[in-house]
C-alpha cells in the first residue's frame, strides 16, 4: 500500500506541497522516526523524504467509521486517543520495534499555532531509550506558513524535508535520557519565520488572514477575547485595530506592537500571565463565553451526544457547559477537578474530567477554542510562556 501511494499519489504530493526534500539513506533496519509537526499530510511527506516503510501513530479520530476502520487497516495506524494515558500506545511502537517494524511519531501532538515547535514531553526520551531500536531525527520547514494551523486556505510555497540525525542503538545506549531529549528537541526546533527570512521564502494565495481569529484571541489594541475578526487578507477589532496578512507571513498594521503570529501568541501569554491573579477573582461573570457548541460525553471508554447547542463559560475558578435547550442540566466543574485541556480540529477542544471522563466540544461558529486552553493553564498555576 505505502508502495503504491508512492508511485501513484507521492508525485502529486510533490506538486501539491511544493516539497522539497533533501536526499537521504536511514542505515538502520528498524528505528523509531520523530519528526516536528507542520501540515496533516507531515506523515506522508516523510515518507516521501525517508523513502522508507514504517507505522505512524495518529490520533483515534482517524479510525473512526468504515472509511477510518479501512485507513487503520491499510496503513497500520497505532491510534492514540487525545488527551488520554500514553501507556498502551508505547507499548504498542515497542510491540513493533521489537518485531521489525519502523514507526513514524510526532512527539509535539499538535501542530503549532504560532510557527513554533510545541513542547515535547521528557517521557519520550525514555521510551526512545527503552526501545531498543535506533532513532531517526526528521525536521520539516515551511509548512506552517504554507498553511497555518488557523488558516482557511493553502498558499503556494516551498517545503524543505531533512534526516538531521540517525543515532544508532548503541550511540543511544551510550546516551543519557537528558542527552537524548536535548538532542529530539534541538533537531526537532523550527522557527517559521527565521525560516522564511533565511531563504526569503514567499507563499502567495488568497484571503490570507481568514482564520486568524482561531489562534489570535486576544486583542493587543484593547486586551478583549475573541474581538478580532478576519476578512480576505484584513484582520481587524471594533477598538480600531487594523492590520494585513502579506505573502511573508507577516503582520503588517500601525497599531501592531509586533509583525507576527509567533510574537502575538507570545503577547497573549505574556498578558495571561500578568493578569491571572486578577483573573482568578472574576468568578460572578464569565471569563469568556461561547454558544453553539457540539457536546459529546465519553465516560469509561462509552461516547454519548449531549446537545448540538451547548454554551460553553470559564470562570475564573471553574467551567460550565449549560444547555439554553433545557435538554441537560448545567454541567459545572472546579478548574482543579479539570485535569486536562486541548484542542484537535480549529473550532474543538476537549476536557479530561478525571481519568475516565471527557467533554469533547465542537463549535458551528469562527471561535477561539485555543483561549480555554490557555485560560486553564495560567488559572490552575501551570506554566504558559
Amino acid at each position: 500500500m505505502y508502495r503504491f501511494c508512492q508511485i501513484f499519489i507521492g508525485p502529486w504530493l510533490f506538486l501539491l506541497y511544493h516539497f522539497h526534500p533533501k536526499p537521504c539513506k536511514v542505515k538502520a533496519k528498524t528505528f523509531l522516526v520523530v519528526c516536528n509537526h507542520t501540515l496533516n499530510l507531515d506523515p506522508a511527506l516523510m515518507v516521501l523524504g525517508l523513502n522508507r516503510h514504517m507505522r505512524f501513530v495518529a490520533n483515534s479520530t482517524l479510525g473512526k467509521g468504515f472509511g477510518g476502520r479501512l485507513f487503520v487497516f491499510f496503513f497500520g495506524l497505532i491510534l492514540r486517543e487525545k488527551g488520554a494515558s500514553g501507556d498502551a500506545v508505547i507499548r504498542q511502537i515497542e510491540d513493533n520495534l521489537r518485531a521489525g517494524a519502523s514507526v513514524g511519531l510526532f512527539p509535539e501532538g499538535n501542530r503549532s499555532w504560532d510557527g513554533v515547535s510545541e513542547f515535547i514531553s521528557p517521557r519520550t526520551a525514555r521510551m526512545v531509550k527503552e526501545s531498543g531500536a535506533a532513532l531517526v531525527t526528521y525536521r520539516i520547514t515551511g509548512g506552517y506558513l504554507l498553511k497555518p494551523r488557523w488558516a482557511a486556505t493553502k498558499r503556494k510555497g516551498p517545503v524543505r524535508g531533512e534526516l538531521v540525525h540517525e543515532f544508532s542503538a548503541a550511540q543511544l545506549a551510550s546516551m543519557t535520557e537528558e542527552e537524548v531529549y536535548k538532542a529530539m528537541c534541538d533537531d526537532l526546533y523550527v522557527d517559521a519565520y527565521k525560516e522564511q527570512e533565511l531563504h526569503g521564502d514567499v507563499y502567495r494565495g488568497e484571503r490570507l488572514a481568514e482564520g486568524m481569529q482561531y489562534a489570535a484571541y486576544l486583542c493587543p489594541g484593547c486586551h478583549r477575547f475573541g474581538t478580532i475578526e478576519t476578512a480576505g487578507d484584513e484582520i481587524s477589532c471594533s477598538c480600531g485595530l487594523k492590520a494585513t496578512y502579506n505573502q511573508y507571513g507577516r503582520i503588517v498594521g500601525p497599531k501592531l506592537p509586533f509583525d507576527t503570529m509567533r510574537d502575538w501568541n507570545r503577547f497573549q501569554k505574556e498578558w495571561l500571565t500578568a493578569n491571572a491573579d486578577s483573573l482568578r477573582t472574576m468568578t460572578d461573570k464569565p471569563i469568556v463565553s461561547d454558544s453553539h457548541f457540539s457536546v459529546t460525553r465519553i465516560a469509561d471508554g462509552v461516547s454519548s451526544d449531549l446537545s448540538h447547542d451547548a454554551t460553553l463559560s470559564m470562570f475564573g475558578d471553574r467551567l460550565e457547559i449549560s444547555f439554553p435547550d433545557g435538554s441537560n442540566d448545567k454541567i459545572v466543574y472546579n478548574l482543579s477537578e479539570v485535569t486536562g485541556v486541548g484542542n484537535f480540529l480549529a473550532r474543538s477542544v476537549y476536557f479530561n474530567c478525571g481519568s475516565s471522563l471527557r467533554y469533547q466540544m465542537v463549535a458551528s461558529n469562527a471561535i477561539s477554542v485555543l483561549k480555554y486552553y490557555a485560560l486553564w493553564r495560567v488559572l490552575t498555576g501551570r506554566e504558559y510562556l
